[in-house]
């Protein structure tokens, strides 16, 4: 009868140990699967983090890429106008110096005089217009006869207006003018040595 109790106790034994060794590997298999499906569930979220921030990425590059350009668009804007507004002032400085030469604008007045017949009248800067009319009575008196007339113009800083045909007609050969028209032309070759239009 030990035997049979022997028997009954390896029996019992050996049962619950198989039992309890179903039941460790039911729930090492939980704990598996469950682990897999934290680890996928981890795993695709972090593939969308990835592909988020990959977007942003992106987009900030684009966003980058085009302030870079607007930003360059603007530098060459800016040195393109200060380099267009120094070229006119060293322009214009050149054109009133020239224009305002006492010599150049007594041949001038001649040269007006002459091809107009003498009825012109000739606007000069304020502070020449004593010495260039003298100058016509003297030098071109059969023109003054004519009709010659120098007047002072407070706006005329440098250079001569002509009015012909009693003031219907002007001709402007002021600073300012010639300076406006050599800049139309230096405006485009500019445009294309600063931009390369």
């Amino acid at each position: 009868m030990a035997e049979e109790l022997q028997s009954l106790l390896d029996r019992i034994q050996s049962e619950g140990v198989a039992k309890a060794e179903a039941r460790a590997a039911e729930i090492v298999a939980e704990a598996e699967k469950k682990a897999a499906g934290i680890v996928a569930e981890a795993e695709k979220r972090a593939a969308g983090l990835r592909a988020a921030a990959e977007a942003d990425a992106a987009t900030l590059q684009s966003r980058a890429e085009q302030s870079l350009q607007q930003a360059a668009r603007d530098v060459r804007l800016q040195v393109g106008s200060a380099i267009q507004d120094t070229l006119e002032r060293v322009l214009l400085k050149d054109v009133r110096a020239a224009l305002a030469d006492p010599a150049f604008l007594q041949r001038y007045v001649e040269m007006a005089a002459k091809s107009a017949g003498g009825a012109a009248e000739l606007r000069v800067p304020e502070d020449q217009a004593e010495a260039l009319s003298e100058y016509a009575r003297a030098r071109l008196a059969d023109e003054v006869g004519k009709g010659l007339k120098i007047a002072p113009d407070s706006d005329v800083t440098a250079g001569v207006r002509v009015l012909l045909d009693g003031g219907r007609v002007e001709h402007d050969f002021t600073d300012e003018a010639v300076m406006e028209a050599l800049s139309r032309v230096v405006r485009p070759s500019l445009a294309k040595l600063a931009f390369g239009k």
